[in-house]
């Protein structure tokens, strides 16, 4: 995972106060601006819950304490489990930070670009090869050990794909297996030390 050093006194108000970074998962304390809420309290976790129920067998949604981060997070687990999460976000950058727990994970983004079009965009380590087709690029996700922190440059790969430019992402989806920690958009690329300490992991 790429870290860098927290300042533990950065302010992150400032940030959250002027949407330059807007969380997703988990989403803002709508009791705290500062603040963010509860995985369990996050409306599409409990509706995954609930799904994972219905589909039985191995497919698992669950938060569970994770010992590395001694920090409670979102597990999903078995072939058929997903989370979707709708939005509305034109900010340029993804990020999201994740465990391996040694079996297939896909991220799907649905974004619209300038034509009005809808694409969407899928990361997974089941693939080795990106594939590209008029409306879906597929691309391979080097999933290490442990935890890890990615960022996905949402305009330069629906350019580098489809030609365009990127409007808004309208859409979401996780599917299993793995460990999530932080899920969110952010307008620049902020180096790990400028993350709002609320979306950072402290090792």
């Amino acid at each position: 995972m790429r870290h860098e050093e927290v300042d533990e006194e950065q302010e992150d108000s400032e940030l959250f106060d002027h949407k330059l970074i807007e969380p997703i998962l988990p989403c803002k304390d709508v009791n705290n601006e500062k603040g963010l809420a509860s995985m369990e309290s996050h409306p599409a976790i409990r509706i995954a819950m609930d799904e994972s129920l219905q589909l039985g067998g191995e497919n698992q949604v669950h938060i569970v304490h994770d010992i590395d981060l001694d920090e409670d997070v979102l597990e999903l687990l078995g072939g058929e489990t997903r989370i979707v999460i709708s939005t509305n976000n034109i900010m340029r950058y993804l990020v999201f930070f994740a465990k391996n727990l040694d079996a297939f994970f896909t991220f799907e983004i649905e974004v619209l670009d300038e034509k009005k079009e809808y694409r969407t965009l899928t990361i997974t380590n089941a693939r080795s090869l990106a594939r590209v087709n008029a409306s879906h690029v597929q691309m391979p996700l080097a999933f290490g050990k442990g935890w890890q922190y990615f960022y996905v440059d949402l305009q330069s790969v629906v350019h580098d794909a489809f030609g365009t430019q990127h409007v808004a992402t309208v859409q979401l989806r996780l599917m299993a297996s793995c460990r999530l920690l932080r899920v969110f958009f952010q307008d620049v690329k902020y180096s790990y030390a400028e993350l709002p300490l609320d979306l950072a992991i402290l090792d």
